[in-house]
């Protein structure tokens, strides 16, 4: 049997935790795109209902699927994280960084994550959305956003061995990717000493499994980026 498309929240993968190279990959993939770009940032909560993890990508996915039939050009980057408070500790909720649109009704955001959620609750429907706009000026929001989504877990808060969140799937992902508001890819020219020009290319020689003889360092490194790449290169900077 074929798995879910690498687009749907649901898609089959055997993960426990958030991880440093999880949180990197995300880092990498918010600045890859276009520093300029404005949409919507959405979080969905749940309040009466504890679901598993399959359960809440399902939710997202019929959820997201409402949302692009009414908004065809909308995409997203979106992120599973645990409510921490001891009252719905390890419940489940979901950020959303959506691009292609500037208004959506809360209301009816509301109404559709109410229905696909399954909660019955009147309370929920009138506050399981908080709904901002975004502005984003020359990557800021990148920045911030990255800060704001990458705290790792070694695993889901509370999860019990043989429990449904002892394996959480994946943490975030894209929706709609093909229509994410991409960068485009460029040279960015680096300037750094001998020690640590030598240092940064070895780290991504090694990271990206270059085939070179043994203690050959290559003396120049071109990068080709899409968006800004200075948080990427201080992030491997500081591992030096």
């Amino acid at each position: 049997m074929g798995g879910k498309s690498s687009d749907s929240p649901v898609a089959e993968s055997v993960i426990s935790g958030f991880s440093e190279d999880s949180r990197r990959r995300l880092r990498g993939r918010l600045h890859a795109l276009r520093r300029d770009a404005s949409g919507l940032f959405l979080t969905l909560t749940y309040q009466q209902r504890d679901p598993t993890p399959e359960e809440a990508k399902r939710d997202l996915d019929n959820f997201w699927k409402r949302i692009s039939r009414r908004f065809p050009g909308a995409s997203s980057v979106w992120k599973m994280e645990p409510h921490t408070e001891s009252e719905n500790r390890g419940v489940p909720h979901f950020h959303l960084m959506t691009f292609g649109v500037e208004f959506i009704p809360v209301q009816w955001l509301s109404k559709v994550w109410h229905d696909v959620t399954g909660e019955q609750d009147y309370a929920h429907r009138k506050s399981c959305v908080d709904l901002e706009p975004f502005v984003n000026q020359d990557g800021k929001l990148q920045s911030y956003m990255a800060e704001y989504m990458e705290e790792t877990y070694a695993e889901w808060p509370e999860a019990e061995e043989d429990g449904p969140w002892a394996e959480t799937g994946r943490w975030w992902g894209c929706l709609s990717r093909k229509q994410l508001p991409w960068a485009d890819w460029e040279d960015a020219p680096v300037y750094l000493n001998e020690h640590e020009a030598i240092q940064l290319i070895s780290e991504l020689v090694d990271e990206w499994d270059l085939d070179l003889p043994d203690g050959v360092i290559p003396s120049s490194l071109t990068i080709n980026t899409r968006g800004d790449p200075e948080d990427r290169l201080n992030d491997l900077m500081d591992r030096l």
